[in-house]
């Protein structure tokens, strides 16, 4: 609370309160087993979702840190490597440094709307789990990378220690990502 005497016998009384950051502000990773997945409905992972090994394997993907600003910043750091396909260049897919636009080096912001269930990543090449699932389609399958992705947040407790967002990457296909700070 603060007092303010503004003139004499004059007093303004504030009572003030701490603003919190919204939930998804921080520093998030993909959360192991099963926490990349693809399949024909949304949070399905019947085509394709990591288990252990796959995890090890691609362990300079697990360690890829997705950070959300208080002041709507969004960047993708991926340190020295990250797991590449062969849309990005290399002849297998392999640990390897990251591949612009998908490098972490975006202008990038995010937009996360809660009332309507939506987070917006604008800035060419950034990202949630994997670069390759956008709006239009699988880049891996000859779709533009775009300028922003929408992702639908199926999950996020208001602690914010966790969340599931998924995107519908052409019809009928959807990627799910599950992060945790």
């Amino acid at each position: 609370t603060v007092y303010i005497e503004s003139g004499a016998g004059v007093f303004w009384t504030f009572d003030l309160t701490k603003v919190a950051d919204a939930p998804i502000v921080g520093s998030w990773k993909l959360a192991g087993e099963g926490s990349f997945r693809v399949g024909p409905t949304a949070l399905d992972g019947g085509w394709f979702s990591p288990d252990t090994a796959i995890v090890t394997e691609r362990a300079c993907l697990m360690d890829d840190v997705f950070y959300f600003g208080a002041d709507g910043t969004f960047d993708n750091v991926q340190g020295g490597s990250t797991w590449l396909e062969t849309w990005q260049g290399v002849d297998a897919e392999v640990c390897g440094t990251p591949a612009a636009p998908h490098d972490g080096s975006a202008d990038a912001t995010y937009v996360y709307n809660a009332e309507a269930g939506t987070l917006t990543i604008s800035g060419k090449g950034a990202h949630v789990g994997l670069p390759k699932a956008v709006n239009t389609g699988e880049i891996s399958n000859g779709a533009a990378i775009p300028d922003e992705v929408t992702y639908v947040v199926e999950a996020l407790p208001s602690d914010g220690s966790a969340i599931t967002v998924y995107v519908e990457s052409g019809s009928g296909v959807f990627w799910t990502f599950d992060l945790v700070k």
